[in-house]
């Protein structure tokens, strides 16, 4: 069972953290951006009110005023000042003036709108209007000024009327519309929160899944994941059943391999001890070479199988883990017979390296295609008669890539030749110390390549086995 533990500093971050963390980064901005645009939405609705009031209350005013006997008069209504009393905290200040800005009544020092704020001279509307805040009092206040032409016959001109409210009340309903959208953007954002960590968990539930099934499981177990498939972990449950196949395909050949080499090592071992013993029991015997020759065999199979068992268990390694990669067949054969070439003349045979393919590029590893052939020529030389040939040749047609070893030996019976690529298999005329691992060896490392292995007759005697490189591995295809 796994454990917790501590996070190290090498740990990977957690990817439902990730989420987590950047959701809630996700809704403080939208949050902030809310808030400003509420606030800024408060203060316009709250403006837009109050000045409503302000103007309706200005107009009230310039309708109260007349001209009588060629003079302005000004009847200040209640109703008026009775609207913009609805804002209980705040001050009125206002001031009227006849045309030519002849001051009537109220207060004489107002602030007066700044040139960009006042009205424009072209033009004879009968109403204008304008807003615009200014301290007053050493308050801020909130100021309309509205002209009203007179048109009458003995007075003409822009009465004017500018009406101030200090902006205590405007604050308050802002801040209260504020207030009440931050409440709500609270509370929507505790709803996110909570429906993105119940989504995120439900998300990530067939992880946790996969992860307790595992977890669960022993170090034996490497039968196929049984969760609930959804789209997104499907090809992740694939690969983890791809993996544990190949893991206990591994395993199984491990054991099967451990097994036969047991066995194959048990023999030779057996027959070196019976020697000895015979040694031992009959020292005075007259002629001790038969005995020896027995030793000497068995350490030779004992040393065979062991390398053998060696170089395979160093090929399947390698075919599991490296990659393939571009390399030249040509280069590759030729450096195989360079390096059997004085074993060939100890056993006083000829090898030839013939090369009549000129592009030989393929994906391949070049260590173990050079133990393929080393294997192919050390057989080839082993059952050839002694002043004989060995050919070694590559030659391609159009979508393939061939390797030959033409021999003049005895050859390969028709009912031995699939077996003679099984691990351990011997033909009954089989000549020598042998380990039956070397055709077993070629057939892992070409499949490894898509290649295949062919044997046949050469005329008038021998053998000739064939590589057959498929057209997808040459020159990376």
């Amino acid at each position: 069972m796994m454990t917790d533990s501590p996070l190290r500093p090498d740990q990977p971050v957690s990817l439902r953290n990730r989420l987590i963390l950047g959701a809630v980064a996700l809704i403080l901005v939208l949050g902030t951006l809310a808030i400003i645009a509420i606030d800024g939405y408060g203060k316009r609705a709250a403006e837009l009110s109050y000045d409503r009031l302000l103007a309706s209350a200005a107009f009230q005013i310039a309708d109260a005023i007349h001209v009588r006997d060629g003079v302005v008069d000004v009847d200040l209504p209640v109703a008026a000042f009775e609207t913009l009393a609805l804002a209980r905290d705040d001050r009125v200040f206002y001031r009227i003036s006849g045309p030519r800005d002849a001051y009537l009544t109220g207060y004489d020092d107002l602030p007066r709108p700044e040139a960009s704020q006042g009205f424009s001279k072209d033009g004879a509307r009968l109403i204008q209007q304008r807003f615009f805040t200014s301290r007053y009092l050493d308050e801020p206040v909130r100021f309309i000024v509205l002209r009203r032409l007179l048109t009458e016959a003995d007075i003409t001109g822009y009465i004017t009327v500018q009406l101030g409210q200090t902006i205590n009340a405007r604050a308050d309903l802002a801040e209260d519309i504020t207030g009440k959208g931050l409440q709500l953007i609270a509370i929507a954002s505790v709803i996110a929160l909570g429906l993105l960590g119940y989504g995120i968990k439900r998300a990530f539930s067939p992880l946790d899944q996969i992860e307790r099934e595992l977890a669960a499981r022993s170090p034996t177990d490497l039968t196929p994941l049984h969760v609930t498939p959804i789209k997104e972990t499907w090809r992740l449950q694939q690969t983890i059943n791809h993996f544990m196949q190949r893991l206990q395909d591994t395993l199984d050949r491990m054991q099967r391999y451990t097994g036969e080499a047991a066995h194959q090592i048990r023999t030779p071992l057996a027959g070196l001890r019976a020697a000895l013993q015979n040694l031992r029991d009959h020292p005075d015997i007259d002629d001790p070479k038969p005995v020896y020759n027995r030793i000497m065999q068995s350490v030779d199979q004992l040393n065979t199988t062991v390398s053998q068992l060696l170089n395979q268990a160093t090929i399947t390694h390698r075919l599991q883990s490296e990659a393939l990669r571009r390399i030249e067949l040509n280069k590759v054969v030729k450096e195989a017979c360079l390096e059997l070439a004085s074993h060939a003349i100890n056993e006083k045979v000829e090898l030839a390296f013939e090369a009549d393919a000129e592009d030989t590029t393929l994906l391949g590893d070049a260590f173990a295609l050079k133990q393929l052939f080393r294997n192919l020529i050390e057989n080839a030389v082993r059952y050839s008669p002694v002043d004989s040939v060995v050919v070694v040749r590559v030659h391609q047609s159009v979508n393939r890539l061939f390797v030959e070893v033409k021999d003049h030996g005895p050859g390969i019976p028709v009912e031995y030749r699939d077996k003679v690529f099984t691990r351990f298999f011997r033909a009954p005329a089989a000549v020598g110390v042998g380990s039956g691992l070397g055709l077993a060896i070629v057939r892992e490392i070409a499949e490894r390549h898509n290649a295949e292995v062919g044997l046949m007759d050469n005329h008038p005697q021998g053998l000739t086995v064939r590589v057959g490189f498929r057209k997808e591995s040459i020159h990376g295809k």
